[in-house]
């Protein structure tokens, strides 16, 4: 079955070069102009093929781009979403990934890094350098080459970020990793960007690997600084 790509864009000119050359990539394209539609058929109020990425445009008429990113999260959905920002628009770069973006390009943007991006999010690289190995933390399995992770018999997926994130803290294992090494190396942020995003993933992260996610055994806070990782 095709991928399929879900695009929210009002621009129409803009809409059409992205759906075609989505399609040009082999991926069947879904194109909303408004927020309210888009988040009908992600909550399943209107019928359609399995949504596999979100290309989300944060100014639409209506309901804004990242109104409909905390309702999606709100709702449990993690497909991975792909934002679109203007320019001088950090603010909402920074609210986007809080909310659980996994991604983000700034207008105008080059059309093959527009593409990269998607596959990246669309789990069809490699995974992040040096982590196509499985590792063990505590009783989790971690399948960096399926961007899976097994648990008590139990299969999760993780999203790109999710992996790259996982996959940092395992290579430095052991050692405290600043909140601004993980921004830097992790979203590409500048290390002093004033956002939660990291703390949110760690948050999804423990749900996964930890027994008590409230009483962590292998992901430790550290504080006034950021995580460890521990993985015995």
């Amino acid at each position: 079955m095709s991928t399929h790509v879900l695009l929210v864009e009002d621009e129409q000119n803009l809409a059409r070069g992205l759906a075609f050359n989505f399609e040009s990539e082999g991926y069947t394209v879904e194109v909303h102009e408004r927020g309210e539609s888009a988040l009908a058929r992600l909550l399943g109020e209107t019928a359609g093929p399995d949504v596999d990425l979100i290309v989300l445009d944060v100014m639409l008429p209506g309901i804004s781009g990242l109104d409909l990113l905390e309702r999606v999260r709100e709702r449990g959905i993690d497909t991975p979403v792909l934002m679109l920002t203007a320019r001088d628009a950090e603010r909402d770069v920074i609210h986007g990934l809080d909310l659980g973006a996994d991604d983000y390009l700034t207008k105008p943007f080059s059309l093959p890094v527009l593409l990269a991006r998607a596959r990246t999010l669309l789990r069809r690289s490699g995974g992040p350098a040096g982590s196509g190995r499985t590792f063990r933390i505590g009783d989790t399995v971690v399948h960096p080459d399926r961007f899976e992770i097994e648990r008590g018999g139990a299969i999760a997926s993780l999203t790109a970020r999710e992996l790259d994130l996982l996959a940092l803290l395992w290579e430095r294992r052991g050692r405290a990793v600043s909140r601004g090494q993980i921004l830097q190396e992790v979203w590409d942020l500048h290390p002093e960007t004033r956002t939660r995003v990291v703390d949110t993933f760690i948050s999804r992260l423990r749900k996964l690997i930890e027994p008590d996610p409230g009483r962590p055994q292998y992901l430790h806070s550290v504080r006034a600084f950021g995580y460890r990782l521990e993985a015995d």
